[in-house]
């Protein structure tokens, strides 16, 4: 072969793989192949002789230092009444009651960012006064929202990096509800900028955009909607159907939640989760069998977490148009049954609600690391991972080809991926 027809396949092969590595960069956080590790069962501490509270993971925090995560959630009390808010230290595994002011009859808390924990409180005990609160557990610093004028109850259920929160307020006997942001220790009533008859804000990013729903009228349906400085944009309902919630919201303004649409079946309606990117709103389905489904929340990978209901509940995830059972994902060993994914971070670990032995229980998963080599996200190590590999030669801190971590990619890292391959 002469020397001009090497230099050809030479430069077909680099440019093949250039292409491979190109398109290996543009795909989004996969389920992982392995599935999930149960890394941690939470449980609130035993009432005798009743047994162990009802316990549910609301919101979870990035991994602490490449470890575990922070979640916080409710517990019903031992006097099988009202919820408690708390707060499970993953890396320690220390589970706290989150303090509250006296004369507190139930709490929840329903996100976290950080060290900051957003919740409400309810001092009547009816679940029609409750206040929005923040606290911080670093500082041990708690913080009641409030309410604005003519309010007399408020929740919060998002938090980001910067502290702001969203939320709604209004009053409990005349209405409306309205959506706040609240920031620097005020309350920014968000009702007249979205409008409508009443709105809510449930979540918030980290560039301050939220979502939620709004009553276009009086009497009208639900329909989800994203709001940013002061741009109120109407999401519309799910297609097919005549309603839709906005529940949780990612850093590219991706949406995730929930509509409603007529029963097929004849009779009633029936709802289905959503995911909403870039003016187009799609209908998720449900697993089979399971005629209910409710999308609770999304990863900055476009990942969502939610539960299928009807007979009986389960937890999902969805990714790239595929809608898995958790319960397919994780071990039979810890004899658990996860009925809904309530939140995931953006390492991909998942809290919800499970039922097992021990009765209702929080839990968190943990995706299984892909076997080393598998550069694509493919679940096997083959020729587009050799490409990519080959493509990354050389010096390449950070790469993830370099497989040993020598900030080099070299034989060392073709003998692994080799050693893996199939």
């Amino acid at each position: 072969m002469s020397n001009r027809s090497n230099r050809y396949r030479i430069l077909a092969m680099a440019g093949l793989a250039a292409g491979v590595l190109a398109a290996s960069n543009m795909v989004c956080a996969q389920i992982p192949c392995g599935g999930y590790e149960v890394t941690a069962i939470i449980q609130a501490p035993e009432c005798p002789p009743f047994g162990f509270p009802p316990t549910t993971g609301r919101g979870i925090s990035e991994p602490i230092d490449g470890g575990l995560p922070n979640v916080v959630g409710h517990y019903q009390s031992c006097t099988i009444g009202p919820d408690t808010a708390f707060l499970w230290i993953g890396n320690e595994n220390k589970f706290i009651t989150i303090p509250m002011p006296d004369g507190t009859l139930a709490s929840a808390a329903a996100d976290i960012d950080g060290t900051r924990i957003v919740g409400s409180f309810d001092l009547g005990g009816d679940g029609l006064s409750g206040l929005g609160f923040v606290y911080d557990f670093d500082t041990d610093e708690f913080i009641n929202l409030g309410t604005l004028p003519g309010g007399t109850q408020s929740e919060a259920f998002g938090v980001n990096a910067a502290g702001q929160i969203a939320g709604y307020w209004g009053n409990h006997i005349i209405g409306p509800w309205q959506a706040f942001i609240w920031e620097d220790g005020v309350m920014n009533d968000l009702g007249p900028l979205i409008g409508g008859s009443s709105n809510r804000a449930l979540d918030i990013n980290e560039e301050g955009a939220i979502t939620g729903w709004w009553r276009r009228e009086e009497g009208g349906e639900r329909i989800a909607f994203a709001w940013q400085d002061g741009m109120m944009n109407d999401l519309g309902p799910i297609p097919g159907g005549f309603a839709s919630e906005g529940e949780g919201i990612n850093k590219h303004d991706q949406i995730t939640g929930w509509g409603k649409l007529p029963d097929p079946e004849g009779g009633g309606t029936v709802s289905h989760p959503f995911f909403w990117s870039e003016g187009r709103m799609t209908d998720l389905g449900t697993l089979p069998g399971f005629p209910l489904g409710w999308g609770r929340d999304i990863s900055d990978a476009g990942t969502i977490v939610g539960g299928c209901g009807g007979a009986g509940l389960a937890g999902f995830i969805w990714q790239d148009g595929v809608m898995t059972d958790l319960n397919e994902l994780i071990p039979v060993d810890p004899g658990l049954h996860l009925s809904v994914g309530s939140a995931i971070n953006n390492a991909g670990q998942i809290t919800g609600r499970a039922s097992g032995p021990g009765g209702i229980v929080a839990f968190v998963l943990t995706p299984i690391e892909p076997t080393l080599g598998d550069l694509d996200g493919d679940c096997q190590v083959g020729v587009t991972d050799l490409l990519i590999l080959l493509t990354s030669w050389g010096p390449c801190k950070g790469c993830p080809a370099d497989l040993n971590d020598d900030g080099t990619v070299g034989v060392a890292d073709l003998l692994i991926l080799l050693g893996n391959w199939g």
